[in-house]
């Protein structure tokens, strides 16, 4: 593995512009791009390279810390700095840099690549390194999201009740909820440790005004929307049209 083999060079940057489409694509654009990835099972032979490359499939999964990979290096990949660190190194980095961008772009994906692995030891070498390294990452960026999508949304009528987002970083959690008759009704959002491997949980807080067959509906709603969504869109299960407690009563 001293050598970076040009196909495998070509093949691997290919993945870097793929991703490259996403950050400044809408929520439907980017769910259009993991629609064809799913739809002809692109994203499964990635994957498989790299974890045969980085050591998970024999139960040996890379270890970042002592391989002097920072967070940075995660979200980052400099191709100039990483050629001269050498082909194992380079290849390692940006395999390392395109898996957190999977998880990052395409989590559904990814978590569908994993439940579907079918060694066990590289399952749980998968997750306990995607836990240790990755998720906190994925988890931050996620909740960076919603507040800021939270801080740009206004109420599009007087009839339309006025959304209140609270995000907490410490516990991974984002609490959504809007008043009614001076009561607030509320639910949160939890990400789990693991996440995007093992899906967030939707959880009632508080029922106002509504019956709870409604209630629990619409809690099915925005669990269902997040849990089935190729690219699971947070921010977008909290507008009008995945999460009805905006509707007007």
């Amino acid at each position: 593995m001293a050598k970076f083999p040009s196909q495998i060079r070509s093949y691997l940057y290919s993945w870097e512009l793929v991703f490259a489409s996403y950050p400044n694509a809408s929520y439907k654009v980017r769910n259009d791009y993991n629609e064809v990835l799913r739809s002809e099972n692109y994203i499964s032979p990635l994957l498989d390279f790299l974890f045969d490359v980085l050591g998970h499939s024999a139960g040996q999964p890379l270890n970042l810390d002592k391989a002097n990979f920072t967070p940075e290096h995660i979200q980052s990949y400099d191709e100039l700095s990483a050629q001269s660190d050498g082909g194992e190194r380079n290849i390692q980095w940006l395999l390392i840099n395109l898996y957190y961008l999977c998880l990052k772009f395409a989590p559904g994906l990814a978590k569908n690549w994993w439940m579907n692995c079918k060694s066990k030891q590289t399952r749980i070498a998968v997750e306990s390194w995607t836990e240790k390294y990755f998720s906190p990452l994925v988890i931050a960026d996620a909740l960076d999201e919603v507040a800021n999508w939270s801080s740009r949304q206004e109420p599009e009528s007087e009839d339309e009740k006025e959304l209140i987002v609270k995000v907490s970083k410490n516990s991974r959690e984002v609490y959504a909820g809007c008043e009614i008759d001076d009561m607030q009704i509320k639910i949160v959002i939890r990400l789990p440790a693991t996440y995007p491997l093992e899906g967030v949980k939707v959880d009632g807080i508080n029922r106002v005004a509504v019956s709870e067959k409604r209630w629990q509906s619409w809690l099915m709603t925005t669990q269902g929307v997040i849990t089935f969504s190729v690219r699971p869109p947070l921010p977008l299960c909290f507008g009008t049209k995945y999460f009805p407690l905006l509707a007007p009563y």
